[in-house]
């Protein structure tokens, strides 16, 4: 009988933990938490569309509260605008600024390396080979808790430039 963790969940867990360093450090650059720089990235995947706070909240699974602190740290650093609705005053509308557009291309590009550092070591068969069990994986770990773990994956997984790269449907 094995005791400890199996092998692929500690590969996985210490690669996760890899990429959680990187990110941290890179987010420092620009005095960002992980979360901020998610809201920044579904901000400008879905920048064609009138985003309001209590989708934010919907999409993240937060309450408002943790959201409006998240939005009033993110506005105080010029990442972000908030207008009011003209339609409906008691919305807000909220936008991306060009400050904010810059750090998320720079972040893409970080991404980008990482993914090319990555890839490096494989062939790319092993590439698609890699993703394909991946997104198994991922599937198989969310199957029962009733989302579309695909779509979820993606959205929450990619940056806007790499969605658009890749066609993934922001729409679903």
């Amino acid at each position: 009988m094995r005791r400890g963790p199996s092998p692929i969940s500690k590969r996985i867990r210490i690669i996760s933990n890899k990429f959680r360093e990187l990110l941290d450090r890179n987010l420092q650059k620009y005095n960002l938490t992980g979360v901020q720089m998610e809201v920044l990235c579904y901000l400008k995947s879905n920048s064609d569309k009138e985003i309001h706070q209590r989708e934010i909240e919907y999409w993240f699974q937060l309450k408002n509260p943790t959201v409006t602190g998240i939005l009033n740290r993110l506005e105080e650093k010029g990442y972000i605008t908030r207008r009011r609705n003209p339609e409906d005053g008691r919305y807000r509308i909220i936008e991306i600024t060009e400050k904010g557009n810059q750090v998320m291309e720079d972040m893409g590009e970080g991404a980008r390396d990482l993914d090319e550092r990555i890839y490096e070591c494989m062939t790319a068969e092993e590439q698609e080979k890699l993703l394909e069990l991946l997104d198994r994986i991922l599937a198989t770990m969310s199957e029962n808790d009733g989302a579309d773990a695909e779509h979820q994956m993606k959205m929450k997984h990619h940056f806007p430039d790499e969605m658009e790269e890749n066609n993934i449907d922001t729409n679903k």
